[in-house]
């Protein structure tokens, strides 16, 4: 079996349902919580194992615990949509890493490969100057010192 499928049969395995799993020339995953389809990007040499695994189970974790309608409520109520989807990814990430504690060094080393390739376009910048949701995405993976003030710009 090549490690695709058999990345592909452990996310069902995990989600406990028959997600389509599907592989695309894209730079991150993505999971359509009405579709059920998780989509993963193409695994080639610059994508780790970790990395992988951290795209499958953050995935995974909006299969199990995000509501469908829970965007939709959040833009009816008026809340910014940023700082609904950061909070949702902290809360399945902490949920799926309760559920399954093995993946939670995948997780880390995942983290630390995206922060290595600069994904999230941070590197040299002092992260007490981002807004709140780029705070709350990047200071837990970093595990470094950041001021949150009473006031945030989102």
């Amino acid at each position: 079996m090549e490690l695709i499928q058999s990345k592909s049969l452990l996310a069902k395995l995990m989600a406990t349902e028959n997600l389509v799993i599907e592989q695309r020339n894209v730079s991150t995953a993505a999971f359509n919580v009405n579709s059920r389809v998780l989509t993963v990007p193409t695994l080639d040499n610059n994508i780790s194992p970790q990395l992988y695994d951290l795209f499958l189970g953050h995935e995974v974790g909006h299969a199990l615990y995000t509501p469908s309608d829970g965007m939709v409520k959040a833009r009816d109520m008026g809340i910014n949509l940023s700082v609904v989807n950061v909070i949702e990814d902290v809360r399945i990430e902490k949920k799926i890493k309760n559920k399954y504690p093995g993946i939670r060094s995948s997780f880390v080393r995942g983290y630390n490969d995206l922060i290595a390739k600069n994904f999230f376009e941070t590197n040299g910048t002092d992260l007490n100057d981002l807004n709140f949701c780029d705070r709350a995405v990047n200071v837990p993976q970093r595990r470094v010192a950041c001021v949150f003030a009473d006031e945030f710009i989102f």
